[in-house]
């Protein structure tokens, strides 16, 4: 039976951290279906006791299958004798690099009371892929020293300061200055997108004014750059970001940033992509996040019972869930629609954008959409509110509903150029 849960455990982990990519799923829809029972098996495994752990959980740290390592260590961190953490502590750092992730996860997600005492002296870990490993993790359970940063930045290795770098939102230091004009100036495009980040969360310019000559990249920096143009940008910079759809290569990346923009001339720019198969299903999400259209019903194209030709293939990649437009009936309701919102005014959903509208966002959105719109918050609250959007939806909530209550409406609403110093 314990085998069972075990099984199922793992399973549904995995479609839980799938669905955390999903472009149809909301937190809500994910949290009462596979959180819900995972967390049901994971608690019946907690509830085997000693005879469970020492004759499944125990073992199972030896084994090489991530699924089974991932959920073996949570719940022997979730309860039991002090041995059982050292245990899930020495396999991860005696782990290799397929095992170590997911041990990581384990041990981020955990909620055992003084577990991250057991993980702050990794950070003096020789082993700078344990030590990177240790940076995320403590990051991600805002425990992080302030002053591992300090050194961190400085490391030789850019994968450990590339781990500095994301995890620099959840503390401050004097060096986060340097940091972010080193990493902005780094010719490694994700030690780029990592100081990008960073230097927007800390309101500064020079991080935002990057943008600019980033944003025809085909790299996590110009990715970035792309989204903070769409989020933050004035209007001649959101120009430069709509004549970028002129570059194939770029198109969906373009369709994905616009769709973030709020703008009735990037919802506009949308439509002419809707007839085509790749980009339909995307151009769509965004002019539904845009304007709060419901993709549902007329909206939809009807899904054929059989291929026209053998060799027609789905939509690949990221974008498969996504039902295909009917190009006709979005047009025509922009026709009716596109009269009912302000040129200049910035919308989410339909609605003008607030702090309550973004924080109903990030309940409501698709879970692939959050992660941008947390970016966003973080930027505007200068990281004071930072929702981690891969944690339990309890912790999620906790997040959201603390930011609701400290803002009290006081909330920057307009380009990030206008409001950045330095």
């Amino acid at each position: 039976m314990l085998e069972e849960h075990l099984d199922e455990a793992c399973f549904l982990w995995t479609q839980w951290e799938n669905g955390q990519r999903s472009p149809v799923y909301t937190l809500r829809e994910l949290a009462g279906g596979n959180e819900s029972r995972l967390r049901a098996h994971l608690k019946a495994l907690k509830a085997g006791g000693r005879r469970a752990t020492e004759r499944l959980l125990v073992p199972t740290l030896d084994e090489d299958d991530p699924e089974r390592l991932r959920a073996a260590s949570f719940v022997l961190l979730s309860e039991g004798e002090g041995e059982n953490v050292e245990a899930v502590l020495q396999a991860f750092t005696e782990a290799t690099e397929a095992q170590r992730p997911a041990i990581a996860r384990a041990l981020s997600l955990s909620e055992r009371q003084g577990l991250s005492k057991h993980l702050q002296p990794m950070l003096a870990a020789t082993d700078p892929d344990v030590l990177a490993a240790t940076v995320e993790l403590l990051a991600f359970r805002r425990t992080l020293p302030v002053e591992g940063l300090s050194r961190l930045y400085r490391h030789e290795l850019p994968r450990v300061r590339l781990a500095a770098l994301n995890a620099a939102p959840t503390t401050s230091t004097p060096e986060d200055a340097t940091a972010i004009r080193e990493a902005l100036a780094a010719p490694l495009p994700a030690l780029r997108a990592a100081g990008l980040a960073l230097g927007l969360i800390r309101n500064r310019r020079d991080a935002f004014e990057a943008c600019l000559p980033w944003s025809d990249a085909r790299n996590e920096a110009g990715h970035l750059a792309r989204l903070a143009i769409a989020v933050g940008g004035e209007r001649s910079e959101l120009d430069g970001l709509l004549r970028l759809l002129e570059r194939p290569e770029l198109r969906r990346d373009v369709l994905w940033a616009l769709g973030f923009s709020g703008k009735a001339v990037a919802a506009e720019a949308c439509l002419p992509w809707l007839r085509e198969p790749e980009l339909a299903g995307i151009a769509a999400e965004a002019f539904s996040a845009i304007t709060g259209l419901r993709l549902t019903g007329k909206y939809l194209a009807a899904r054929k019972e059989a291929r026209d030709h053998e060799d027609e293939e789905p939509i690949p990649g990221p974008d498969a869930e996504l039902g295909q437009p009917e190009p006709a009936a979005l047009e025509r309701w922009w026709a009716e629609a596109r009269n009912r919102l302000d040129r200049e005014t910035r919308y989410l959903g339909g609605k003008a954008f607030s702090s309550e509208v973004l924080l109903e966002a990030l309940w409501n959105a698709p879970m692939r959409r959050r992660p941008v719109l947390a970016l966003e918050f973080a930027i505007r609250t200068q990281g004071q509110h930072l929702v981690e959007v891969s944690d339990f939806s309890h912790v999620q909530a906790r997040q959201l509903e603390e930011a609701r209550s400290a803002l009290g409406g006081r909330f920057w609403t307009g380009s990030f150029r206008a409001r950045m110093r330095h």
